[in-house]
Parts: structure tokens; C-alpha cells; sequence
């Protein structure tokens, strides 16, 4: 009865693991910084990003602003870098609280096979004058 007991149990725990999948790496902290040269309105919005952290890098970005419902924003951020590209899938809140989560959804090159996700914050001037500088800062973890 006892051994049926310990293999039930042992079954269950690599059941767990092997559903539940096993990652060894926990990430590396990462911070993205995206500056873009428009509002976040809808529409495709063009700037600069730097990514310092568990990699560092900078280049230029390409956002696509979809909104969705009354309160939310959903964007694509394609970034540009020397090495590769990596794109962004990024859920928001409209303002005043201008905070949201991204994940990283694909990449090329040296980022092909990135993964990672955290929160953001967004930040733009008031009234959103035409020309107006955004930014979206990403912290979170890659692996």
C-alpha cells in the first residue's frame, strides 16, 4: 500500500512538472524605453527605442495604436536594431492611469528567439499637442 502510495505521488509531481513546463532561467531584468515622435493615438507612430539591462541596444521603432472599448489601448511596437528585430504586443490603459503590460511576441536575427514580458508606464504631455514626444517605459524580464 505504501509503495502504491509513493509512486501515485511520484507520478503526480512529474505530472505537474511536465504540464506545468520546467524553465531553469527566471529572466533577466530588462528595461525598454520607447520615445515616439507622435501621441498615442491611433494610428502608426515612428521614434526611438534603447533597451539596457539583461541586453543592451538601441535603434528605431515602428507603433501601431489600436484602441479597443472606451479605456483601452492594444499596440504592436516593432523595434529595429543592429542585430535583429524584435516586436512587442502591448495591452493599456487610456489615461489617467497610462499603465499596461507588454510581451515580447517574435524577433529576428540576434532576438529570434526572445521571450519575455513585464509592465509599463506611459507618459505624454497633456492635451497632446501635434508633434508631441511620448514615451512608453517597459520593465520586466527576458529570457
Amino acid at each position: 500500500m505504501k509503495m502504491k502510495l509513493k509512486l501515485t505521488l511520484l507520478l503526480f509531481g512529474v505530472s505537474i512538472i511536465f504540464f506545468m513546463g520546467c524553465r531553469k532561467d527566471p529572466g533577466r531584468a530588462v528595461t525598454i524605453v520607447g520615445t515616439n515622435l507622435n501621441s498615442p493615438k491611433p494610428g502608426t507612430l515612428t521614434g526611438t527605442f534603447t533597451a539596457t539591462g539583461a541586453f543592451n541596444t538601441s535603434g528605431t521603432a515602428v507603433m501601431v495604436v489600436v484602441p479597443v472599448g472606451l479605456d483601452s489601448i492594444h499596440c504592436t511596437y516593432a523595434m529595429t536594431a543592429r542585430n535583429g528585430t524584435f516586436n512587442i504586443a502591448m495591452d493599456c490603459e487610456k489615461p489617467p492611469k497610462m499603465t499596461g503590460v507588454w510581451k515580447v511576441i517574435n524577433g529576428t536575427g540576434r532576438y529570434n528567439h526572445l521571450q519575455g514580458n513585464g509592465s509599463l508606464i506611459m507618459m505624454f504631455p497633456p492635451d497632446i499637442p501635434a508633434g508631441a514626444i511620448s514615451t512608453e517605459t517597459m520593465t520586466g524580464v527576458v529570457w
